[in-house]
């Protein structure tokens, strides 16, 4: 027995002495990203245009046929005069009226073309009265660019036209032909918008080789810099529950009412039975984020062959992460009576589930009718899916495309570190998967958590350093093509 105890003693000393020494070893090897402060700023001639630019109030609508378009037609014509090298020398292309599609002739026709993606629509500015300047006057200092869209995405259009406009001018043609494709309703989602120009894609036979659209960005963790770059998207099925009950006044309430219902399956969603899938590309991106963790956390990430139920159970805790591991599932819109008074005969939600690239809307489907079979067996319950959006497979992190992008982050942004990050919402790169190799979601500016914060909220705005970031970056990742 006392044989048995001491080999297990010293078992246990190994074991522990082997994980510290992986501990240790990943220690010493941290590097403090020192984020080198490029000064590439644009010049004043590229900060009116993209303030011009910012002035046109090019609102989507969720009523497709309600929008003003007429601010979308004048923001066509405005570009058109403000770069017309682009315009002289890119083909160009209105797909459903308001779809900007630029093609760029490269030197080899054989080679798979590459496209860099966008869009001009913003969301509403309705509470004028809190920005600190107009939310469309697009005013800008020596510090910041303020106006709605400045950040989501008009930014990133605008960068991709001073860069392209300054290759241009040098008589720069790229290896393969390159397409800039600009979408015009990205914040509602519209079939109108770039499902169409995919559809046009399609109907032209273009596929590409890689696109490059907004998503991660650049941010400060602890004090390191890092580069997010998103290889891959969640799907979306937005869900509408409705469970039906007997009416009546609120003087005499029945039991079991449609909203008691309802409680039930709200309560069932929030415990959601979370299945965790940890991908390998996951892992490296806490393994590239390993400094700006903890101390027990680090030693977990340094073991994670050997702890990872630990470090799964530790970091699901926090929602962001929890995200990033599984599918979730979120209730939004609750609808039932409108007058305080009644008991409605019927009461609904929205189920908002964000699907994992390693699961299908399929998955999604049957998870939700096993939980209302669950809860409310035998019970009238309809469903109506408003949104799907599929899943995107990754484009990979060994791949070529990544290598070369990630080279292209370094050059503009020395020393931050580059690392795979699942895109959580959806862009519009997720329309392209049947038509593209790689597409990846990056945005090449540095935000503070404030400054993101303010991204579809009241006084969004942008560094003009950001804006000149972006340029350089473009020039840069153009030039690989």
């Amino acid at each position: 027995m006392k044989k048995f105890i001491l080999c297990l003693v010293v078992l246990l000393t190994v074991f522990t002495a082997f994980c510290f020494y992986r501990f240790f070893k990943d220690e010493a090897a941290v590097k403090s990203c020192v984020f080198k402060e490029k000064t590439d700023l644009p010049s004043q001639e590229a900060l009116a245009r993209f303030s011009d630019g910012l002035k046109f109030k090019t609102v989507s609508n969720s009523f497709y046929n309600e929008t003003d378009f007429q601010e979308f037609e004048n923001f066509i014509t405005y570009i058109q005069k403000a770069y017309p090298e682009i315009f002289e020398k890119c083909e160009f292309v209105r797909v459903n009226k308001y779809g900007i599609v630029l093609k760029l002739k490269g030197k080899d026709s054989s080679k798979k073309p590459n496209v860099l993606l966008g869009h001009y629509d913003v969301v509403a500015a309705d509470n004028t009265s809190d920005w600190i300047h107009p939310p469309f006057s697009g005013f800008y200092d020596n510090e910041y660019i303020y106006s709605r869209g400045t950040v989501d995405d008009k930014a990133s259009v605008f960068a991709m036209f001073e860069a392209l406009n300054d290759l241009l001018k040098q008589g720069f043609q790229p290896k393969a032909d390159l397409y800039l494709s600009l979408s015009h309703a990205e914040e509602t989602g519209s079939e109108e918008s770039a499902p169409s120009i995919v559809a046009y894609f399609k109907s032209q036979n273009i596929s590409f080789d890689t696109a490059l659209d907004e998503g991660g960005r650049i941010v400060n963790k602890n004090s390191d810099y890092y580069a997010f770059v998103g290889t891959s998207q969640k799907g979306r099925l937005l869900t509408k529950i409705t469970v039906f009950g007997k009416g009546a006044h609120a003087s005499m309430p029945p039991k079991n009412s449609a909203v008691a219902k309802l409680a039930k399956l709200i309560t069932a969603f929030e415990k959601a039975d979370n299945k965790i899938i940890f991908s390998d590309e996951t892992k490296h991106y806490y393994k590239t984020t390993y400094s700006s963790y903890g101390r027990l956390t680090r030693f977990l990430i340094s073991n994670m062959d050997i702890f990872e139920p630990l470090f799964i159970k530790k970091i699901s805790k926090n929602p962001d992460d929890l995200a990033r591991l599984s599918t979730t599932y979120a209730v939004s819109i609750i609808e039932a009576a409108t007058v305080p008074n009644a008991v409605s005969s019927e009461a609904s939600m929205m189920l908002d589930a964000r699907i994992l690239p390693e699961e299908s809307v399929d998955d999604v489907k049957n998870y939700i009718n096993n939980v209302i079979s669950k809860v409310l067996p035998n019970e009238k319950v309809k469903q109506e899916y408003l949104d799907v959006v599929v899943p995107t497979p990754s484009a990979g992190i060994i791949s070529e495309e990544y290598k070369n992008l990630s080279k292209v982050i370094d050059k503009s942004f020395p020393d931050v570190k580059v690392s795979p990050y699942l895109v959580l919402g959806v862009t519009d790169a997720s329309e392209y998967k049947d038509i593209v190799d790689a597409a990846f979601c990056f945005l090449p500016c540095v935000l503070t958590v404030d400054e993101a914060a303010l991204m579809h909220n009241d006084n969004e705005r942008i560094s003009v350093k950001n804006f000149g970031r972006m340029i350089s970056f473009y020039k840069e990742y153009i030039l690989t093509k």
